[in-house]
């Protein structure tokens, strides 16, 4: 019982964090530098003007 107490405010804070970091459409990313799987240093800026997609996923 004093689980499902809890799931409800933790499930609507966990919403609300979410958002408060959200971009809107039209806002001009932040420029970085990631660093490839070959060890190959990529800018953001490197990429201006084309559409730029990132993949990230886990592997073991």
């Amino acid at each position: 019982m004093t689980t499902r107490r809890w799931l409800a405010p933790l499930f609507a804070l966990l919403l609300t964090c979410g958002s408060a970091f959200a971009f809107t459409v039209g806002t001009e990313a932040p420029d970085f530098t990631l660093t490839d799987s070959w060890g190959n240093s990529h800018t953001l800026s490197d990429y201006r003007g084309n559409v730029v997609v990132l993949m990230f996923f886990g592997h073991t």
